[in-house]
């Protein structure tokens, strides 16, 4: 990440480190569940190129970021995603985010609505489960007392596609942050961030995602009306972003255009 300009921002009570790189309307990107930012940085890389800046803040406890981790909401993170706009010189700002990084960015928009030009969720999850069969590859995946084959098989079978390779998420879990992250969303009611506010959402699906069955996608934007898309993208499993960065692009960058052009219309 040696091309991405370091950011850094405080809200008072935590630190939060960010990467920015390219210039035009502001996209902030946000990983997976106690996952860093490196996730996303080849989703981020195409977006930069295509006339956006984006930013990639570190969940607190990840990287340089710090602060508080007990007794945290949802209200909490979306401010350390804001303290990092503002620290970005943005005032508004298009927020996607993958897996968990989506609750974070309908948070954003629910509790910042300000600050939010469109919100978009990559692999929308948590009204549909998981099997139990899943649920118990998708902790294998996690821990560390297993092997690195023995996580990359558990991969394979809960968050990616047919033939696609789980190298990328062997390592780099955090189970601090996870942790923090998951009472966070268990202490903040749903109905208040769900729906995102009032913001434009678009939602990216795997129809291979048995993590986060393709029927939360639909669910979702069922309850969004007209200000929701859904776009499904076939052989994608849960780890949207890092197993097909490509097709996720794809999807993304006519809905970034279109809400860039609202914005400055």
């Amino acid at each position: 990440m040696k091309d991405f300009q370091v950011v850094r921002a405080s809200n008072g009570e935590a630190r939060i480190r960010a990467f920015a790189l390219g210039s035009g309307p502001l996209v902030v990107m946000m990983p997976g569940l106690g996952r860093a930012p490196d996730d996303v940085v080849p989703l981020a890389r195409t977006v930069a190129q295509t006339g956006f800046r984006v930013l990639l803040p570190e969940t607190r406890g990840i990287g340089e970021s710090v602060g508080k981790m007990e007794g945290l909401t949802l209200r909490d993170l979306a401010k350390d995603v804001v303290a990092a706009i503002d620290a970005a010189g943005g005032t508004k700002a298009i927020l996607v985010g993958h897996a968990f990084g989506n609750r974070v960015a309908r948070a954003v928009a629910a509790y910042h609505p300000d600050r939010a030009i469109a919100v978009v969720c990559l692999g929308a999850s948590g009204k549909v489960g998981p099997t139990p069969e899943i649920q118990k590859a998708i902790d294998a995946g996690k821990d560390k007392g297993a092997t690195r084959e023995q996580r990359a098989a558990a991969l394979r079978i809960a968050s990616f596609g047919p033939g696609r390779d789980p190298t990328p998420w062997i390592d780099g879990w955090n189970e601090t942050v996870m942790k923090t992250c998951l009472a966070a969303a268990n202490a903040t009611p749903m109905p208040e961030w769900w729906t995102a506010g009032s913001a434009p959402v678009l939602i990216i699906q795997g129809l291979a995602d048995v993590a986060a069955p393709p029927a939360n996608g639909r669910m979702l934007v069922e309850e969004l009306g007209a200000r929701g898309k859904l776009v499904e993208l076939e052989g994608v499993g849960h780890s949207i972003p890092v197993e097909a960065p490509e097709e996720t692009a794809a999807a993304l960058l006519p809905f970034l255009k279109e809400q860039a052009g609202r914005k400055s219309a």
